[in-house]
């Protein structure tokens, strides 16, 4: 009965990571951009 609860956690642990990431990667490369546009200007 134990073994589905893991399973779930794990799965929700390893989502948020992703998400997590994945919003830090996008904050990341947008603040990379308004770098490289400013600079351009």
């Amino acid at each position: 009965m134990k073994k589905p609860r893991t399973s779930v956690t794990k799965c929700m642990t390893l989502r948020f990571l992703y998400t997590s990431s994945l919003t830090g990667l996008l904050t990341v490369l947008w603040k990379l951009a308004r770098c490289s546009s400013t600079a351009f200007n």
